[in-house]
């Protein structure tokens, strides 16, 4: 185990790191009841002093070692920032600092046996203009370097090589002809980092520096020196990577060497993802644990399953056992009888005992090896919805073909037709087993299986505190990209999301950021395309202000055909990593897919486009109302669904998202949803070419160019909300302070939407400056101001409608429509009310050859009627016009002094 100084910053980040995380207790020079995470017991424990490795204390159930930088990756990202002497004169006086604090504290090595070996030097990247503290090796044509700071900044590039190296290597300058020439085994690895370890784990190393690298060059010169020194060959051992390309090139390496005359073997790791230096760190390396890598490494080169088996069972000697051997599974079972027979006839009647090739043959002859299963199910992790209480495991299949992943429940696992029939949905992987041994095979591979939480949806996880996406996520600003096995790993928490939509193609590589799309947008949208851009950036916090505000308002953008609304839509899409999509039709959509598109996504906008057509068909404005989205304002459930199990429980998600309508008209509905919108108007007033040309590089722009925005804006989580809570609570009280807005909800809606158009601006992420945000926030002060008349006044068509009653109402007598005065109902005799035929008024409109409104909108509308405020619909009502003859009338107020049938003013 891994036994160095730690130095004294990096002690006090680990103590801490793990206290919060793991809630381990410091006790003198041990830090205890630290969560062990792999079996999640309270058992693990760790120096204090030097915590390299938390190491579980259940020895017989678990005994899990992990070391800290796997589990805080975090801490290991900036050593320059660290490590970096503060003065001119300690750097010159330790060049290398940074690089010995890598090489100590990163990989373990011990620098005493490594100085000379390397320099610190510093590479820097022309497409970002930054770079980074690196420490480099020097090869026989070049180089050999490792980015030190943060390498996910240059994409895939962590380490290069620059230089020719076919055919050579990289040798410790330790290593002379001689000492080749005098080795018992050479052992060959990839990295150099992994071949460091096993030289000071006493053994002569060489890297490759890549799988792709036959090192025949280095051969050929051990070939020379041993003919130079008249010694025999040593062994040449091949310890490539334990993955699949480490794995084929240690195979093939060793054929092509055994060809060549050379004695090989090859060395492999434990299954799982850790390679030498891991091993090394973790106190692996010594001479009984070597042992079995190079056990492992006969079995990688077993010409045969039966091979395989029998290395297998001498390593043992377990009587029945599983095995894998290249793509399928097999079954071992030594017939005991069936060996007594095999070595009494080998023994023969002399009864000479059997040398072991003797045995091994008899054991050939009577191991029945089975294969089980055309393909490798490997379980990966258990992965559970703690909300909806729904288990899976999940595996790795590997085939000839390929690997594939797969989720099994746990019902599918304990049946082996189940389990045969879930994994046919890889090709050509068949089970061909039996039960007894598919429990034994699944006992034995899902043992201190880790657990992964997970959720079913894209977008912020409010209890986790973290932003999942498909490929990256983003927990208190640090990014993570998805490991191999599907899932993000922060620290002690494994997440994923089980939702496949909607895609998010975000870019993590800032090279490929194009900065100039704020320009572009200002220019083809003005204000609105800022104000646009603010509540989009507020969608992606949206659950953190409803957390704080308990409300995150609606967003409406509407203009005429041809004004540039699903070009803005799209490309604003585009800054969040989605390409070619506005948004969706409710109208188009079931009740239940309606439901899964509010439910799929957190902090991250709804589009609902086209829903206007309500307008003019009756039958599907039956199928959405905009009242259903009251609840989504604040957050809540707007859809509940049983689940499915013995008991009377329900599954109501929350609505996380946040709600854009983009349609030809606006919104016409009550002035609850009224006043939870902030409406927009996008106009051709101010288009010409010049704003066609931006906006011509807006629709073309794809998302990977731009989507780079949703990190930076994401990354300054800590800075924006501070500042985003002040401001809104700031610009709340100034619209209040207008005597035009008299709603609350009205000044706290546009009041969230200033705030976020000053943290676009030179404050916070310096995306348009001062003159473009300030001309925004007027716009929104505007836009208060409209929304605040719109909820004060009827709509249009109603305003239409009552002129036409008034003026029909006040021509003669004889043409009166109020048929108020004999409701039965009305047992004070209040007169004081309008009741109108519907089917009257449309005939006497034709008459006066007025314009007759669609009646379907019209019936609509009426129910929202406020200067004279709407009370019924189709009640019967015995006429004072027609002498008590009884009519179906709408029924209104008469909020007009006066008789009810005198003109209205």
């Amino acid at each position: 185990m891994t036994t160095y100084d730690m130095s004294t910053s990096l002690q006090a980040d680990v103590l801490r790191e793990i206290e919060f995380n793991y809630g381990g207790i410091v006790k003198g020079k041990y830090i205890n009841k630290i969560e062990c995470p792999t079996c999640g017991k309270k058992e693990a424990f760790s120096s204090s002093e030097n915590p390299w490795v938390i190491k579980c204390g259940r020895a017989s159930n678990c005994g899990e070692a992990h070391h800290i930088k796997e589990l805080f990756p975090n801490l290991f990202e900036s050593w320059t920032e660290r490590y970096l002497p503060s003065t001119e004169a300690e750097r010159i006086k330790n060049p290398t600092a940074v690089a010995d604090a890598y090489l100590k504290e990163g990989r373990g090595f011990d620098l005493t046996k490594i100085r000379g070996w390397y320099t610190q030097e510093w590479y820097q990247n022309p497409d970002i203009n930054e770079g980074s503290t690196t420490v480099r090796f020097k090869m026989p044509n070049g180089f050999w370097e490792r980015v030190l700071d943060k390498p996910e900044r240059f994409g895939k590039l962590k380490a290069r090589a620059v230089g020719d190296y076919k055919g050579l290597v990289w040798l410790a300058p330790i290593f002379t002809d001689t000492e080749l020439a005098l080795a018992e085994r050479i052992v060959i690895t990839e990295g150099i980092f992994d071949a460091i370890c096993w030289i000071q784990a006493g053994y002569t190393a060489a890297s490759n520096i890549s799988s792709a690298n036959y090192p025949s060059a280095l051969l050929d010169r051990i070939k020379t020196a041993c003919a130079e020194a008249k010694t025999k060959l040593p062994k040449i051992c091949f310890a490539q990577d334990g993955d699949k390309a480490g794995q084929k090139a240690a195979r093939k390496f060793a054929e092509k060497a055994k060809s060549e005359g050379w004695n090989v073997s090859a060395a492999q790791p434990p299954a799982g993802k850790r390679d030498w230096n891991d091993l090394h760190q973790l106190g692996l390396m010594d001479a009984k644990s070597i042992e079995k890598y190079f056990h492992y490494g006969d079995l990688l080169l077993a010409k045969s399953a039966s091979e395989k088996a029998l290395l297998m069972y001498q390593n043992q000697e377990r009587r029945e056992f599983w095995f894998t051997y290249f793509s399928s599974l097999y079954w071992f079972k030594l017939d005991l009888d069936a060996y007594d027979k095999e070595v009494r006839q080998l023994e023969g009647d002399d009864g000479n005992k059997l040398s072991p090739e003797q045995r091994a043959e008899a054991l050939r002859n009577a191991g029945a090896v089975r294969k089980i299963a055309t393909a490798i199910p490997r379980p990966l992790y258990f992965q559970e919805n703690k909300v909806t209480q729904e288990q899976w495991y999940y595996f790795g299949v590997e085939t000839d073909e390929g690997n594939t992943k797969l989720a099994f429940s746990p019902k599918q696992l304990t049946s082996t037709g189940e389990f045969k029939n879930r994994l046919l949905a890889v090709k050509n992987a068949w089970w061909v087993g039996e039960a007894g041994q598919l429990t034994k095979l699944l006992m034995d591979m899902t043992r201190n299986l880790k657990t992964v939480e997970t959720i079913d949806y894209i977008g912020y996880s409010k209890e986790h505190k973290t932003y999942v996406w498909n490929d990256v996520a983003m927990r208190e600003g640090r990014l993570q990209k998805i490991n191999d096995e599907d899932y993000f790993q922060f620290g002690r928490l494994s997440l994923k999301t089980l939702a496949q939509s909607p895609e998010l193609d975000i870019n993590p590589n800032k090279a490929q950021y194009d900065a100039s799309w704020p320009s572009h947008l200002s220019a083809a949208f003005g204000s609105v395309g800022i104000v646009g851009c603010a509540y989009f950036l507020g969608s992606l916090f949206a659950e953190q202000i409803r957390q704080v505000q308990k409300s995150y308002p609606f967003f409406e953008l509407v203009g005429e055909a041809g004004a540039g609304k699903t070009t803005l839509i799209e490309f604003l899409w585009k800054l969040l990593g989605r390409d070619e999509h506005e948004g969706f039709d409710p109208q188009k959509a079931t009740v239940a897919a309606r439901a899964r598109l509010f439910s799929q996504v957190s902090n991250l906008p709804v589009v609902l486009i086209e829903s206007d057509r309500e307008a003019t068909d009756s039958a599907k404005a039956k199928q959405f109302d905009w009242d259903d989205l009251k609840t989504a304002f604040n957050g809540r459930s707007m859809r509940s669904r049983g689940v499915r199990n013995s008991g009377n429980d329900t599954y109501e998600p929350p609505f996380r998202g946040t709600i854009v309508i983009s349609q030809n008209e606006q919104v016409m509905a009550s002035d609850a949803i009224l006043s939870r919108i902030c409406h927009i108007n996008v106009t051709r007033e101010y288009q010409s070419q010049g704003t066609k040309a931006h906006a011509e590089w807006l629709e073309r722009v794809p998302a990977e160019s731009v989507s780079h925005f949703i990190l930076q804006a994401t990354s300054t989580e800590k800075d924006l909300l501070p500042m985003f809570f002040e401001l809104a609570v700031t610009y709340e009280q100034e619209l209040l302070n207008n005597g035009q807005i008299r709603m609350m909800r009205i000044a706290k809606n546009h009041g969230q939407l200033m705030a976020l158009v000053e943290c676009l601006g030179p404050r916070l992420l310096n995306l348009f400056n001062i003159g473009e945000t300030e001309s925004a926030k007027q716009r929104i002060r505007e836009m208060s101001v409209e929304r605040q008349q719109a909820i004060n006044s009827d709509h249009p068509i109603v305003q239409e409608f009552w002129e036409a009653v008034d003026y029909i109402d006040g021509y003669r007598e004889t043409y009166k429509l109020n048929h108020f005065g004999f409701d039965a109902d009305d047992v004070n005799g209040n007169a004081q009310r309008w009741a109108i035929n519907l089917k009257e008024f449309e005939t006497k409109c034709g008459d006066f050859k007025l314009r007759v409104p669609d009646m379907r909108l019209l019936k609509n509308l009426l129910k929202t009627s406020k200067g004279r405020k709407f009370i019924e619909a189709n009640r019967s009502t015995r006429s004072k016009l027609e002498d008590g003859r009884v009519l179906k009338c709408w029924i209104f107020e008469n909020q007009t002094k006066g008789k009810p049938n005198e003109k209205q003013s």
